[in-house]
Formats: structure tokens, C-alpha cells, sequence
């Protein structure tokens, strides 16, 4: 295999951006060393750097000095150490708060001892000691929620920024690697590029081996999802400035700003390498003011560091820091050109592209594929399966995989099909309920579409249990090296489907190619009789789409916008003649007959 296209949101960002400057090495310098690196990677993750008492994995969240007692009693809590390690780390990190809430009950006690006596006194005591306790839990908690409200704002909304804060005791004292720094040098490592030199960029990607600019024949295409919290919406990496989309032109960041986030020669290649002033369709006054100003222009796509896009794919909410650009909300000005000179771009926050796609299958497709594109989808199973059902998964027949997920939030997986579920306590059920809610608003799309025919084939399943992957940094190394192996048994199961010859005897790329075939032509024939029924029955008083194209064609009327061209109109008007003949021949036919389900539906949708 060839990697052509290859896509990842959050955490999966990393794996497609290492995935991809594998590749662009194998395709510049016909070797296999960035692959092996990535096989390496795994191994990476468990050592423990320094004298670090944690994994590799773990060091490379560090928090800022003001964020550090708040990232230490939420990681205490971790990989299944339970609440009374977070409270236990709280009063620590909270010290001073703990003792002033334990203070009333410590009085308490001590009069009790003073004065008291026999069972009474006793029992002042314990009731004392609980209060103590109950005070001191409290005022700690309180003490930490303060902390959050006040500081998590003022750091981009998050613990950590992905620079390093943290320095060892070594020999040589150096600042141990945070998400961006070594990201930055593993990118470019494994592209065969100085660890320290220019960033590995989009455009390097496109050209690698000959390849070009254009969309359709980049050498390898990487793009990623993130979320504009502002916008309300989700963005394409690198954005997009094509013919379709002119996303990037309104973009613009702070110079102060991103060295926060990226290492400074990152920063550098980007503050050297604007997009064209053509790009922004603006006054020279007004861009002359914002550079100024110190609101600087993206770079073109082909210029954005990869690096930069990972960190703004990979944003996990509250533990990384939304990454800050800038933009300006025309709105505000509407037409009045002194104010549209004055304007300055205001602050839009990007976090985890996983909030509005986290498995984006859509990516790469079209209606009939060239190429086979597979996914690895990371799915959830309760703490007690066992080790034999954690194994990958992929669909062995054509009617396989078709059973929704379940999600029992309010009770504990029956354990045999017979049993009945066991209800959890009251708190368990509504914190679960919570989660349901806010996973069926992110995933619902992702979970549907998973399910089509001509998706769910492509999908390999990789289980996880609560204390694996996600947010568990503190994984122990076993772990790790369990999960690395799952990958690799997850591959397989691609190669067997997707090789040629084939090695799995029905799941084959032939027959996923079959079954897309099926599944486009049975979605085609509800779409043309839709558009017919609109043909033959306008609504009272609306004309005729055929007739108003002629009419256009022949210059009685005039287009309401968007004109076109006589070429254009002899060619709608031929179209739509030749649609009734096709919708005619597939109605007699019937052509969704025994076609694949669920069916799907074609429809307009804005590009992302």
C-alpha cells in the first residue's frame, strides 16, 4: 500500500500526520526509516526520560506554573486511581485552604478533650474529627474550583499549552519535551528533515515524488478537523482556498500569541511565510493597519506547518489550551466603508476537531472509489470484558456489523444473554446520562454513517476499555505496549481485506467496490424521482424548471441571479431531458432492488 489520502481528528491527528511524513520519506528518499520510526513509537511513549517517575506519554502534558495544582489533582484521579486519590491530591495541593476548613472541627475537638468527659466526650470527638474532615474536603474543593474559574480562562482554556515547563535533574538540566516541541522534531525525524530545521509543511506533502498543488493529484494528501468554538462550526486542515471554499483568507494570528503554543522557529516560518496579499480581497490601507497591529496573515495552505495543524486538531478540551486566531466579523460594519478600514480582527478559539467529527470517514470520498479507504475506529467496552474479547473487528460477511452500539449509561452489561441488566446507583445513572447527551450530539452523524453499506466493510473496529486510551495519560507500560499491539492486529485484518489478490475471501475490494456501485445507483434513483415529481408538479404559480431555462435560453426572461451562459442553459435544458429518459429506464428496471441496506441518500451538504 501506497498512502494517498489520509485524514484524523484529536488524538488520531498525531498518528495520520506521523503516517503521512512516513510516507512523504518513503516517496523523497525511497526508504523505509520513517516507517519503522512510527512502528517505534510506541516503545517511545513508555520510557521514562530523566529521572521522571512517568512515561514519556505522560511528560508530554505539562502544565503552566499557574494551571500546575489543578492539572495534579485531576491526574491523580486517573487510570481507575479513583476520586479519593483526586481529593487526597487536592488537600495536598491545597494545603493551606484544607487546614483553614479542618480548623472549626479541630476546636471542636479540642474543647470535647478539655471539658468533657467519658462517653460523651468520645463521642464530641468523633464527631469533631468527622467535621474536620468534612471542613477540610470542602474548603480544599472550594479552593480548587476558585482556582479553575479563575485560571483556566486566562490560558486559553485549558491546563496545558503544549510548551515545555518542566526541567529535569539531569546532567545537562535541559526542559523535558512537551506536545508541540516533540512533535515538531518527530514530524520532521520521521520525514527525514533536521529535527530543528524548517517544519514539515502541506506543500512538501502535495509535491512529494512530483506531486502537485491541485486537490485532486497531491503526491499525499493529509487534512484534519478542528472545531471554531466562535464560529459555532467545524474547519478543514489546512483551510481551504480553492475554487469551492475561501476559508484561509480570513485568518490571521498573533505573533506573542503562538509562541505560547509552537516553537519559535515553527512561529518564525510561519511569520516569513504569509499568504499572497491577493488572498485577502482587502484594502492595502487596512491590511498595512492590521500587520501593525500585529495581527499577521496565515500562511498560504501550502505553506502551514503540519505541526500547527495537529496541535489545532488535537485540542482535548480543558487539558490542552484552544489554540487563538484572529478574524474579522464583517457584520459588525455592514457597508460603511470608513468603518470596514478601522475594523480590527477579534480573537476566534480553535479546539479538538473531535467535538464535531471524531472518526471523519467522509474525508477522502466519492461516489464510486478508485482507491480502497479504510478506517481504524476506536470503540468503548465495559471494565470487565475480558482479554479475549478485546481483540479487533471487522465485518466477515456483507450482513455482518449491522446491530447498534449500545451505550447502557444506567446499567452494568449483563453478563450472559439470559441475565438482566443490574440498575447502577442514582449518581452513576445521571452522570451517565449526562455523557449520552453530549456523545449522541458529537457522534450521531459518525455512528450512521458507520452503519451504510460501503462504510461499515472499511471500518476495523480497536476496543477499548475505560482505564485505555482517551484521557489516560498515567497508562502503565504494559498497557501501552497491549494497545501497540491491537494496532498491529487491526492492520491485518486491512491487509486481508484490501489486498489484490485477496486473502479474505468475500470481504474483497471487488466486492466493496460492487457494493458502492449498488448503494450509489439505488440512492440516484430516489434522487431523480424526487427531482422529476419537482419537474412535472411546480408548485401553483411557480414555472416550470424546463420551461423557465428556455425562456432564459431564448431572452424572454432574465436569470433572478447567477447567470449563465448560453452554453450553459442548451446544456441545462439537454440535462434535464436526458434526466427523464434515465428516471424512466430506472423506474421500469427498478434499480434499488436488492440493493444494500440501509440505503443511503444523496443530498446538498456544505463542503467542510
Amino acid at each position: 500500500f501506497v498512502f494517498k489520502n489520509i485524514g484524523g481528528t484529536s488524538a488520531g491527528a498525531i498518528a495520520a500526520a506521523a503516517a503521512a511524513a512516513a510516507e512523504f520519506r518513503r516517496q523523497e528518499q525511497a526508504d523505509l526509516a520513517g516507517f519503522e520510526k512510527l512502528e517505534q513509537l510506541p516503545s517511545l511513549l513508555i520510557q521514562q526520560p530523566g529521572t521522571s517517575k512517568r512515561t514519556r506519554l505522560f511528560d508530554l502534558f505539562q502544565p503552566s506554573e499557574n494551571t500546575r495544582r489543578i492539572f495534579d489533582v485531576l491526574t491523580s484521579g486517573m487510570g481507575g486511581q479513583g476520586i479519593a486519590n483526586a481529593i487526597g491530591s487536592a488537600m495536598r495541593q491545597y494545603a493551606p485552604w484544607a487546614l483553614a476548613g479542618a480548623l472549626p472541627g479541630g476546636l471542636l475537638g479540642i474543647l470535647s478533650h478539655l471539658y468533657g468527659s467519658g462517653v460523651v466526650s468520645t463521642l464530641w470527638m468523633a464527631v469533631s474529627l468527622a467535621l474536620a474532615l468534612a471542613g477540610a474536603v470542602v474548603s480544599a474543593g472550594a479552593a480548587f474550583l476558585t482556582d479553575v474559574i479563575h485560571e483556566v480562562p486566562k490560558h486559553g482554556f485549558g491546563l496545558c499549552s503544549g510548551m515545555s515547563t518542566v526541567k529535569y535533574s539531569g546532567a545537562d538540566d535541559a526542559p523535558a519535551a512537551a506536545l508541540a516541541v516533540w512533535l515538531t522534531g518527530y514530524l520532521n525525524e520521521t520525514a527525514g528533515l533536521p529535527p530543528d530545521g524548517d517544519p514539515l509543511t502541506f506543500g512538501q506533502l502535495w509535491q512529494a515524488d512530483g506531486g502537485n498543488h491541485g486537490q485532486d493529484d497531491r503526491s499525499i494528501n493529509l487534512e484534519m478537523m478542528t472545531t471554531n468554538l466562535t464560529h459555532r462550526r467545524p474547519f478543514r486542515l489546512p483551510f481551504r482556498d480553492d475554487e469551492d471554499l475561501r476559508e484561509n483568507a480570513q485568518f490571521y494570528f498573533r505573533e506573542e500569541e503562538f509562541k505560547q503554543y509552537f516553537p519559535g522557529h515553527v512561529v518564525r516560518w510561519m511569520v516569513n511565510h504569509p499568504r499572497p496579499p491577493g488572498d485577502d480581497a482587502r484594502s492595502p490601507a487596512l491590511l498595512q493597519r492590521l500587520k501593525a497591529a500585529g495581527y499577521l496573515p496565515m500562511p498560504a495552505p501550502e505553506d502551514l506547518p503540519v505541526v500547527v495543524a495537529t496541535r489545532m486538531s488535537l485540542s482535548f478540551p480543558f487539558l490542552l489550551c484552544a489554540v487563538p486566531l484572529h478574524a474579522i466579523d464583517w457584520s459588525r460594519v455592514g457597508n460603511n466603508p470608513e468603518a470596514r478600514n478601522q475594523v480590527l480582527p477579534e480573537r476566534c478559539w480553535f479546539s479538538d476537531g473531535g467535538m464535531c467529527s471524531n472518526f471523519p470517514l467522509h474525508f477522502f470520498d466519492a461516489a464510486l472509489p478508485r482507491r480502497p479507504t479504510f478506517s481504524i475506529d476506536l470503540s468503548e467496552k465495559p471494565a470487565d470484558t475480558p482479554e479475549a474479547d478485546l481483540h479487533p473487528d471487522m465485518p466477515k460477511s456483507n450482513g455482518a456489523n449491522l446491530s447498534e452500539r449500545w451505550n447502557r449509561f444506567d446499567t452494568e452489561s449483563p453478563r450472559a444473554p439470559a441475565e438482566p441488566p443490574v440498575e447502577r446507583a442514582d449518581l452513576r445513572k445521571l452522570l451517565g446520562f449526562i455523557w449520552a447527551m453530549i456523545g449522541t450530539m458529537q457522534n450521531w452523524t459518525d455512528t450512521t454513517q458507520g452503519r451504510l453499506p460501503g462504510y461499515r466493510d472499511r471500518i476495523v473496529s480497536v476496543p477499548l476499555k475505560p482505564d485505555e486510551g482517551g484521557l489516560n495519560l498515567d497508562m502503565p507500560q504494559p498497557l501501552i505496549t497491549a494497545l501497540s499491539q491491537r494496532g498491529e492486529e487491526a492492520a491485518k485484518l486491512l491487509e486481508e481485506h484490501f489486498d489484490v489478490p485477496p486473502t479474505e475471501p468475500t470481504m474483497t475490494w471487488d466486492n466493496h467496490r460492487w457494493i458502492r456501485l449498488r448503494a450509489v445507483l439505488a440512492a440516484l434513483e430516489k434522487t431523480l424521482g424526487q427531482m422529476i415529481a419537482a419537474l412535472d408538479h411546480p408548485e401553483s404559480g411557480d414555472l416550470c424548471y424546463e420551461d423557465w431555462v428556455t425562456q432564459i435560453e431564448e431572452g424572454q426572461m432574465a436569470a433572478p441571479s447567477y447567470p449563465m451562459k448560453k452554453p450553459q442553459l442548451d446544456a441545462a435544458r439537454r440535462t434535464l431531458a436526458q434526466l427523464r429518459e434515465i428516471q424512466a429506464l430506472w423506474s421500469t428496471a427498478n434499480a434499488a432492488e436488492g440493493s444494500p441496506r440501509p440505503r443511503p441518500v444523496l443530498r446538498p451538504r456544505p463542503q467542510v
